[in-house]
């Protein structure tokens, strides 16, 4: 027998302290905060709606780094504003479309044949409407800041100049 492994009281400990703590965050689902989950529930559009309109923002601005979450809580801003009769016709009469563009429907199509379909719709009202959400929902958001890069306004603090501006490595120096 190998003599050379020997563990401490106290490294037993911590390692069994640590299994328990990462056991109870696994086991309750804390683990998923690191991930937004839909928090809302769609008011006005069905599930199959909420998919089409989730693959439609993807397919639109797609970032494979972005959970669905994020482009779900899109999906939720559009269904608030699903109360307004009008809203809710023009919305559910672009997904109509959209799902009756493919013999499949739009979220169960490839991407390539979704930017097809897209293409053709992008002066509608509609589109214009998804679009604009999606934007607003996506790049307004901080938490897709952080992911990107981008840290947001420097006017709070500043301005850019006593920031790192000019930490550019490729940048010759005058």
């Amino acid at each position: 027998m190998n003599d050379d492994f020997e563990v401490t009281r106290r490294q037993f400990l911590q390692a069994g302290g640590n299994a328990f703590v990462m056991s109870i965050i696994l086991g309750t689902g804390m683990a998923q905060l690191a991930k937004p989950a839909f928090a809302g529930q769609l008011s006005v559009l069905s599930d199959s709606e909420a998919a089409t309109l989730l693959a439609m923002s993807r397919t639109l601005f797609p970032h494979d780094n972005v959970a669905d979450g994020y482009y779900m809580n899109v999906v939720a801003a559009i269904d608030g504003k699903c109360s307004d009769a009008a809203m809710k016709d023009k919305i559910q009469a672009g997904i109509k479309k959209l799902d009756g563009a493919t013999s499949k429907s739009f979220a169960g199509s490839s991407e390539g044949t979704r930017v097809n379909i897209l293409k053709t719709m992008e002066k509608s009202d509609f589109f214009q409407t998804v679009y604009g959400e999606t934007v607003n929902g996506l790049y307004g958001n901080p938490e897709i800041w952080k992911m990107m890069g981008y840290e947001g306004s420097s006017v709070e603090q500043g301005g850019y100049i006593e920031r790192g501006f000019d930490d550019i490595s490729w940048l010759a120096k005058s």
